[in-house]
């Protein structure tokens, strides 16, 4: 069965509601607003309970919802494409890899953010450059991705674009810096809330928004936010669960399952900005963070400064090439506890090996995917040594949407 097809079979139970979002239908951001937030949480809970099934006997799930589900999002990647002939700027079209639904506003972001959106989309217009198009791989706008503040209400921009002569050294090239260093400085003058204008430049083929080069065209180079007791500083390509209060729920319950002891050792794979170690340093005598990314933990050094956390260190390399050396783990850094945030595609068969081969007393998997995490949870219940499954719960980060986080805990 289809996932449109599930979709439509799993609402049936539910009465529907006249969704509010005008593009309701038409963009594929949202998929559950025609069901009212309780049937939401309700067919989540649903989903989850099937997904566990297939491990057997599990504890209850507890879902937490958001008190206010809509305007919530701290971040937005949008898309520029063409619609009705002309130049758009928003999500993609639902079922739809090449068309792109031009937005005035998403009722999942806070309004200053969609502001800002149609200020670049008529900034993009008036500049007569054409959007790019993912089939012929011409053009020249492709991204714009948005991060706001719930703490300070400030808002970092990033326009990615085809590359050029990003140095502006001659020709074309210093005419298009020219253009886009105009576009900046507008959005800047019109909306005081913007900290940050960078211009990101990609010339990938995939339809992926990561530029291989960032300038910093406007503004101060991080946006600040404020996660539970602790300031963060975020950059354009910085991973945060995109609704904040969520994101402050789910650490502090995953903290307060875990018992490392204080002078115990945590593990923190997939360590992104290293949140998830700074809420664990004060129960613990050392925690090491483990991200592939070099750009994160330079971030997540200098979060770890703003915050006086001095018994974190970080390590860069892949989670499942690093843990094959077993001196670290074996030695310098055995683990009590070990908490693991993956990508959607889950944990590496090596990682797994690695994560048992080390005994910690608890394993924290939180995942967006429950189908990759029933799946890596199987693994971890029939290795040596074994692991019950002990708790698992789920925050909704995403109403309105099919996703949600889910947090399981393993104890042996």
């Amino acid at each position: 069965m289809r996932p449109e097809q599930l979709l439509v079979q799993e609402k049936a139970a539910y009465a529907r509601v006249d969704p509010p979002c005008p593009y309701f239908g038409t963009c594929g951001g949202c998929t559950l607003q025609d069901l009212a937030y309780p049937d939401q949480l309700a067919l989540k809970r649903d989903r989850i309970r099937r997904a566990l099934a297939a491990l057997g006997e599990a504890p209850p799930v507890e879902l937490i919802g958001l008190e206010d589900p809509w305007r919530y999002r701290n971040k937005a990647e949008f898309t520029f494409g063409e619609w009705d002939g002309r130049l758009a700027l928003g999500y993609h079209a639902a079922r739809s890899f090449w068309r792109v639904v031009d937005l005035d506003d998403c009722l999942l972001l806070p309004e200053p953010v969609t502001r800002v959106l149609r200020d670049v989309r008529d900034a993009a217009v008036r500049t007569g450059l054409p959007p790019y198009h993912p089939r012929t791989h011409q053009g020249f706008f492709r991204y714009l991705l948005v991060r706001s503040s719930r703490a300070t209400g400030r808002i970092l921009v990033c326009l990615m674009t085809s590359p050029g002569s990003a140095d502006g050294t001659a020709g074309n090239g210093a005419a298009v810096r020219a253009v886009v260093e105009g576009m900046a400085h507008d959005v800047v003058a019109r909306h005081p809330a913007v900290e940050s204008f960078y211009w990101g430049l990609t010339g990938r083929v995939a339809d992926v928004a990561v530029p291989e080069q960032l300038i910093l065209l406007e503004g101060a180079p991080h946006l600040e936010e404020r996660l539970g007791p602790f300031r963060i500083k975020l950059h354009p390509l910085s991973f945060l669960q995109p609704t904040s209060v969520q994101a402050d729920r789910l650490y502090t319950t995953v903290c307060g399952r875990l018992r490392p002891g204080a002078d115990g050792v945590a593990w923190d794979l997939y360590c992104g900005l290293g949140l998830i170690a700074f809420y664990l340093a004060s129960r613990v005598r050392k925690v090491y963070g483990i991200d592939g990314e070099p750009h994160h933990l330079e971030l997540a050094a200098l979060n770890a400064s703003l915050n006086g956390v001095r018994n974190v260190e970080f390590r860069a390399g892949r989670v499942e090439a690093l843990l094959l050396d077993r001196r670290f783990w074996l030695q310098e850094a055995k683990p009590d506890v070990v908490v693991v945030d993956p990508p959607r595609a889950g944990l590496h068969p090596r990682a797994i090996a690695s994560i048992l081969a080390a005994r910690p007393a608890q394993i924290a998997y939180l995942s967006c995917n429950i189908q990759s995490l029933v799946r890596d949870l199987g693994a971890l219940r029939t290795g040596f040594p074994r692991y019950r499954l002990a708790a698992v719960q789920a925050f909704d980060m995403f109403p309105q949407t099919n996703h949600l986080e889910t947090f399981a805990l393993l104890e042996r």
